[in-house]
């Protein structure tokens, strides 16, 4: 499921197998997150819309993890390890409830352990350009294999799913990684203020996007009369794309730009023929993994540490993907899914339109110290 030769290669290329694992654990959580919404809603007696709620906790608390954790503790394998097996146990956990506020709840730490995954994954991956690549293009392989399969499963309801997802966390358990760094020191931080603005930008990149992305098989289903299993074939083209991306993103020097080109991709899935749906997925998962990398870098290049803002990066994306969902749930539960693609279309350019700002812009940095900044 998990695509051994490919994630055997990303971990020859300064990735290890656990961090691997680990990436590719929390991409499946989140690309399972668009099936699970029609099967929680009819297995609980609650509105597609509501069900935003279990992304809102489970994100929320991943977006906490990434921000608390690099300022309460020092980044070590071993935290990885217990993360894996709490997100585990989780997974199995969610199959069990009856009531929804508890699933919510589960769901609520659940979020926090893989924040602690992925805070400590690309901790270690930004110290390390080549090992970024291989991090960044396993989320995308992971849902290109995966999306099919989370399709078939979904129709057997969501307990299955959940014991996918449990199973799917067993080699970020099995396997240790080597994790080092420093715990965040209050005081010393870049003073840079385009880092900030960038950090803005990744926010609102996952808000307007997640709030239409986590509700593409609701688009397939009532808008292009698609079945799950066809629409799951979209999202591996998003994430072949994305993988292309990832791999294709050090040679590309214009991040914002790329952002940019995903609002009409998101457009484009919401009007127009079926055909338009699979092209607009398509080119969002290879613009998205084109860019996320370079701005990544940009913030790296602005910091004092390779990996300072490590955690504060992924924190402001998990908060964009935590409100996304109450933004896409509301024009759902108006039945306004067109009126979503064309408002998420103009917050991803308004996004990139930001980092394209930062990089034209005209502070230079001092190679030695940013502080100055």
């Amino acid at each position: 499921m998990q695509g051994p030769t490919r994630i055997a290669y990303a971990a020859g290329r300064h990735a290890s197998a656990a961090l691997v694992g680990a990436t590719a654990a929390v991409a499946l959580m989140y690309a399972a997150t668009p099936f699970l919404i029609p099967v929680i809603a009819e297995r609980y007696g609650v509105s597609e819309g509501a069900v935003g709620a279990v992304s809102v906790a489970q994100v929320g608390a991943f977006a906490a993890a990434n921000f608390l954790l690099p300022r309460l503790l020092t980044p070590n394998g071993r935290i990885l390890r217990i993360a894996a097996v709490v997100l585990l146990v989780l997974n199995v956990a969610s199959a069990i409830p009856s009531i929804y506020g508890v699933l919510v709840g589960i769901r609520l730490v659940a979020g926090f352990a893989a924040g602690a995954m992925t805070w400590l994954t690309w901790t270690s991956a930004m110290q390390e350009r080549t090992s970024m690549a291989a991090v960044a293009s396993t989320g995308p392989l992971t849902v290109l294999i995966g999306a099919p399969l989370i399709a078939v499963v979904a129709g057997y309801g969501d307990r299955a799913v959940y014991v996918l997802l449990a199973l799917a966390t067993i080699p970020a358990v099995l396997f240790t990684a080597h994790v080092t760094g420093e715990r965040r020191t209050r005081g010393l931080l870049s003073r840079s203020r385009s880092n900030r603005i960038l950090l803005l930008a990744l926010g609102f990149t996952t808000l307007f996007g997640s709030a239409l992305f986590i509700n593409e098989t609701l688009v397939a289903r009532d808008v292009h009369g698609l079945s799950g299993l066809t629409a799951s074939l979209a999202f591996s083209l998003n994430a072949a794309g994305g993988l292309l991306g990832a791999r294709l993103s050090s040679r590309h020097r214009r991040p914002g730009w790329m952002i940019v080109t995903i609002a009409p991709a998101a457009a484009m899935t919401v009007m127009g023929p079926p055909v338009f749906f699979f092209i607009g997925m398509a080119w969002w998962g290879f613009a998205f993994w084109m860019a996320i990398p370079g701005v990544l870098q940009m913030l790296s290049d602005r910091s004092l540490s390779p990996s300072e803002r490590a955690g504060d990066a992924q924190g402001l994306m998990a908060v964009g993907r935590s409100f996304g969902p109450v933004l896409g749930g509301a024009f759902v539960d108006m039945g306004s899914l067109v009126t979503l693609g064309v408002v998420s279309a103009i917050g991803l350019t308004a996004s990139g339109a930001m980092v394209v700002g930062v990089q034209e812009g005209r502070e230079h940095l001092p190679p030695t110290d940013p502080r100055t900044v």
